[in-house]
């Protein structure tokens, strides 16, 4: 009995020596310019978020003045949330300042490569002409040591005084001469060398000195970048908790209900016509999901979020989820910002900016798919009869949004035929599912048709 306590206690010391321990690698900030720009999107995952507001701290710990600036927005968040529409205009500028202050990093982060190079140059430069000064002093040294500097008028005397005849004379006297121009020669090379050199000295300080100068310009603009992220940030989590709230006061076609009904009655040959499409496409191809179902991330703010947002990039094609007719098609609403309601003067739900509303047979059963805040002049016509995957649109940043993406709600409305829906449908735009907090105890997983289905589960 003992052996065998022995041998598993042995194997679980030698399991416990070759299972290798996850380690979790740590942040790598040290490319700020990289990580400035990477933070500076509009469109960030809940992932991205946390790992860039790291990267803010640690823009923060290397800088005291920073450090307070985020403090101070920190503690202005309630005010923040008091007057949302007014920092939403501000913040709706934003992108654009910081896309300037990106470009000038990034000419600035060139000319410190620039510099840095002709420090490198300006050095190897500097130690070539000490060598070649040292050089030229030691050959005068010697020189003066064995000839001038331990000559007295004696010694000149000596030497005149002993020529054999007055050829020999001159040629003595000459070489005296000769002596001292030569060394008078080398004393001016060797001033001109020294010159040279305190010249590239000089140089250096003043490329080194523009160097510091572009660093500390660089981390200014990125701080700068930092202060208005947060600040942006500060006021879109406060804009996402209200955001259902502002959704719901127009959920529901106003004023041309009767003659959408009538223009889709005229068509419905053609809608009968439409074959049930086999399983859903998805809406965008490529990006990232930034926000899921049913509540935005704590760091989005946490506030109920009844779709799933699809950001691959302004002007990304948005497609049909399946055969269908567009029953409503929203289009004039420009730029969006936190707040605004554009999209509800236009007949569609406030601040869903540029919208698609499209109703599908899919596998048999009827669904209706809403889309907001495509790009201005892109929603495809009303009444408008497509195939899965046909282009309806473009990503955009229109309503009630502050960046580029395209938010998708899925809802299940039963077995009947698009014709039927349409002739008994009262212009919700929710489709019977209600809004903000209603909507999330409509889900499919808590009752059937009409129910909202998690787009998670489809696409």
């Amino acid at each position: 009995m003992r052996k065998l306590t022995i041998y598993v206690l042995s194997f679980l010391m030698l399991l416990g020596n070759t299972i290798p321990v996850m380690v979790i690698a740590e942040d790598d900030f040290s490319d700020t310019a990289a990580w400035t720009a990477k933070c500076s999107s509009a469109n960030l995952t809940a992932e991205e978020q946390a790992q860039c507001a790291r990267f803010a701290q640690k823009m923060s710990d290397d800088s005291e003045s920073l450090r307070q600036q985020l403090k101070d927005i920190e503690s202005k968040r309630e005010e923040i949330a008091a007057n949302i529409a007014e920092y939403g205009k501000k913040i709706a500028g934003y992108e654009a300042q910081i896309s300037v202050l990106n470009a000038e990093i990034a000419t600035l982060n060139e000319q410190i490569s620039v510099k840095e190079q002709e420090i490198v140059l300006k050095e190897q430069e500097i130690t070539t002409k000490e060598a070649e000064v040292e050089a030229l002093k030691k050959k005068i040294m010697d020189r003066m040591v064995a000839s001038q500097s331990s000559m007295r008028l004696n010694q000149y005397v000596d030497i005149i005084m002993g020529a054999k005849d007055l050829n020999d004379l001159v040629r003595r006297s000459n070489g005296i001469k000769d002596i001292t121009n030569y060394d008078e020669v080398e004393r001016e090379e060797l001033k001109a060398l020294i010159d040279e050199l305190n010249i590239a000295k000089e140089e250096l300080v003043t490329v080194k000195a523009a160097l510091e100068e572009d660093k500390v310009s660089v981390v200014a603009k990125q701080n700068q970048i930092i202060v208005m992220k947060k600040e942006a940030e500060i006021a879109t989590q406060e804009a996402k908790k209200k955001e259902a709230e502002l959704e719901a006061e127009g959920n529901r076609i106003a004023g041309n209900l009767d003659g959408i009904k009538q223009a889709l009655a005229a068509m419905s040959t053609n809608i009968d016509n439409i074959p049930s499409s086999s399983g859903f496409t998805r809406p965008v191809s490529g990006g990232k999901v930034t926000a899921g179902t049913w509540r935005y991330p704590e760091s989005f703010g946490g506030g109920v979020h009844l779709g799933m947002d699809f950001a691959p990039g302004r002007g990304a094609t948005v497609r049909a989820a399946g055969n269908g007719v567009v029953i409503k098609s929203v289009d004039g609403c420009g730029e969006g910002y936190l707040t605004s309601s554009c999209g509800a003067a236009q007949g569609g739900s406030s601040g869903g900016g540029n919208q698609i509303y499209l109703l599908t047979k899919i596998d048999g059963t009827l669904y209706a798919v809403k889309y907001l805040h495509m790009q201005q002049g892109s929603p495809i016509a009303q009444n408008s009869i497509v195939n899965a995957g046909d282009y309806i649109g473009q990503v955009g940043n229109s309503g009630n949004s502050s960046g580029a993406h395209c938010h998708v709600e899925v809802f299940k409305l039963g077995s009947m035929s698009i014709n039927d829906y349409i002739a008994s449908w009262n212009g919700d735009l929710a489709f019977g599912t209600g809004w903000g907090n209603t909507g999330l105890n409509t889900t499919c997983d808590s009752r059937g048709a009409p129910c909202r289905v998690k787009p998670e589960s489809v696409f």
